[in-house]
């Protein structure tokens, strides 16, 4: 976890202690217990975002004024500080204090709105506290991170910060570029990080280590034909914030500062690297597999994390699973089989079939950006509430170079919480326009519309706070979109007279779930149930493939737990519903419940929001 032990203990020993003083004004207007409440929902929240110039960057236009955020000196790029067994007690003590605090503010006295903001921040809390409170939590902050892996670590998250980075004053450009300059010194710290787990008996294996100087290695070879600086060049020209001449200074200040920081930190972590090959030549089993007892823990933790259920009987998630990807391919083999059944008597529909699961053709013609947009805003309407104001929806492209080096088709980022009627934007590869339209749909309206940017503008339009905004629990809001996606399928399968069209959408609705479901299985196989790759390998599977997806796996456990267990969840939770209310059941109505809490409640409370919504309409 990415947090900074001193400055997190001295906070909250400053809010614990200032918080009476200014809560006494407070008491005789708004109620001691709605303002206690407040306080510390704000200052959570000012610790979970920290001094990281890139969270702010991208959640706020001006934190100062709007969260009282205060910068502590320049900003720098993430280094490695060790941590110690009394590092982890006194942040455990903090938040002990913290939750004494908490347990003051009286539920029942709370009014809606504050009621949700109470859920948050104990979720929140809880997740904090069951970290440091974990026998395992020394082990937690070695295995749980990733400054070096086989995809670049947190040298290729830099670069993905550059690319996310907005320029909206000339300061936001001046601490973009400290934190360039700081990346010499935070990469070199990295050998430190490889160095305590060696000690601790943690060691990366051969092929991680491997991967990352690979990887480091063809960012040495471009040198100044690395993406970067061609990026920042016109990163720094469109800048509305500039004039032309500060403009030239700060791309040849950029220049230096990549080749004399970031490609020097690059070049000595890819020579380092070099000490810690041989210790683990070869596993065939995950990383936390091999840890035991506390990679089975972190696992665990993880998977809380993730979904805000406490106490998780993976078992009972893993059958879960199980079952929906039975329930999905049994639905698939029944439309492919009513396909053929279909072909020798109308062989066209068996062609238009094939055409569109092979992304030969697009669904109902829709294959450019701005059309399959303004179609999904009309299929939402059967799916979700209007918003109370459309907001300007708008797309960006990815940058040639950037498009070149993901298989990301699409992505939604935030917009400002402390800016109402701000623009949205979806940010597209040019790459994947024109050769999978069928995908690009579902992609759009996962990340865009009814999916993740949907849910954000109607928390922000329900008075959604700083603390909502980034402590969302992951399962839901990915469990949210990928339903989303699906259902606007099953809206075209429901309301198109084209029959292949039909068939195609109800195989593919039921093809994304399982897809999902079985990566999570995979997931829990591997990193916790202790599968190794043999384990894996049969007649008829892509070794190849395999192995990387498995590798994927390895450094980032529990990763397909949000989009797999999630998108289960919430289909259970609506197959709950449509079960239960028969023709009472109103898909707009539910979901208008479902999403009032914003777009990341726990499981657990989704599930609590279904419930009351069924019995309030049976």
């Amino acid at each position: 976890m990415r947090i900074k032990y001193v400055s997190t203990v001295l906070l909250i020993i400053v809010v614990l202690t200032c918080m009476p003083l200014s809560l006494m004004a407070c008491s005789l207007f708004n109620g001691y217990n709605s303002a206690l409440l407040e306080a510390l929902a704000d200052d959570f929240a000012l610790m979970l975002m920290g001094n990281g110039a890139a969270n702010w960057n991208a959640l706020s236009v001006s934190p100062e004024k709007s969260f009282g955020y205060v910068k502590d000196g320049e900003y720098s790029w993430y280094a490695y500080h060790k941590t110690s067994k009394r590092d982890i007690d006194e942040v455990s003590d903090a938040f002990h204090l913290f939750e004494n605090e908490f347990l003051k503010v009286k539920y029942s006295k709370l009014n809606e709105a504050e009621a949700v903001t109470y859920r948050y921040l104990d979720n929140a809390l809880h997740s904090y506290m069951s970290y440091y409170d974990s026998p395992y939590a020394l082990d937690f902050e070695l295995i749980g991170s990733s400054y070096i892996s086989s995809e670049g670590g947190y040298v290729a998250d830099f670069a993905s910060t550059v690319e996310n980075y907005i320029f909206r004053s000339e300061e936001d450009v001046k601490d973009l570029l400290e934190i360039t300059k700081s990346t010499k010194t935070a990469f070199m710290t990295y050998m430190d990080y490889m160095e305590d787990r060696v000690d601790a008996g943690y060691p990366l294996w051969d092929e991680t280590v491997a991967a990352m100087q690979d990887y480091l290695t063809s960012v040495l070879e471009q040198q100044d034909n690395y993406y970067l600086y061609k990026f920042i060049r016109n990163k720094i020209n469109a800048a509305e914030c500039l004039d032309d001449s500060s403009k030239s200074n700060y791309i040849n200040a950029f220049e230096t500062a990549l080749t004399d920081k970031f490609m020097r930190g690059v070049e000595v972590l890819c020579a380092g690297l070099d000490d810690f090959r041989g210790v683990i030549p070869e596993r065939e089993e995950s990383y936390l597999t091999a840890y035991g007892n506390a990679g089975a823990a972190y696992y665990q933790w993880r998977f809380e994390y993730q979904t805000g259920i406490r106490n998780a009987n993976l078992m009972s998630v893993y059958n879960q699973l199980v079952d929906a990807v039975k329930s999905s391919y049994t639905k698939m083999l029944n439309i492919l089989d009513k396909v053929d059944s279909i072909a020798p008597l109308r062989p066209q529909v068996a062609e238009d079939f094939d055409a569109y699961l092979n992304e030969e053709k697009a669904l109902m013609g829709l294959s450019e950006p701005s059309e399959i947009l303004s179609y999904l805003k009309i299929a939402a309407k059967s799916i979700v509430p209007d918003l109370q104001a459309m907001p300007s929806i708008q797309f960006k492209y990815m940058d040639a170079t950037v498009a070149d080096r993901t298989g990301t088709m699409a992505y939604y980022l935030k917009s400002p919480i402390d800016e109402s009627n701000s623009a949205e934007y979806i940010t597209l590869n040019p790459h994947y326009l024109q050769n999978q339209p069928v995908n690009l749909l579902t992609t759009m309206a996962h990340e865009g519309y009814p999916g993740h940017l949907y849910a954000y503008v109607n928390a922000k339009e329900s008075n959604a706070n700083l603390l909502t905004a980034v402590s969302d629990t992951l399962a839901f809001s990915e469990g949210w979109a990928v339903y989303a996606s699906i259902a606007v399928l099953e809206n075209i399968a429901a309301n198109t007279d084209d029959e292949a069209l039909s068939l195609f959408c109800q195989f593919n609705a039921c093809n994304i779930l399982a897809g999902y479901a079985e990566s999570a299985l995979y997931d829990i196989e591997f990193n916790y149930l202790g599968y190794s790759v043999k384990d894996f390998l049969g007649d008829g599977v892509n070794e190849e493939s395999l192995r990387e997806m498995l590798d994927m796996l390895k450094e980032n456990p529990a990763v397909y737990i949000p989009y797999g267990y999630g998108s289960v969840a919430v289909f259970n939770i609506h197959d709950k519903a449509k079960k239960y209310l028969g023709k009472n059941y109103n898909e707009v109505d539910f979901n208008r419940a479902l999403l009032s809490e914003g777009m990341g409640p726990t499981l657990t409370r989704a599930e609590e929001i279904a419930d009351g919504y069924i019995s309030a309409n049976r």
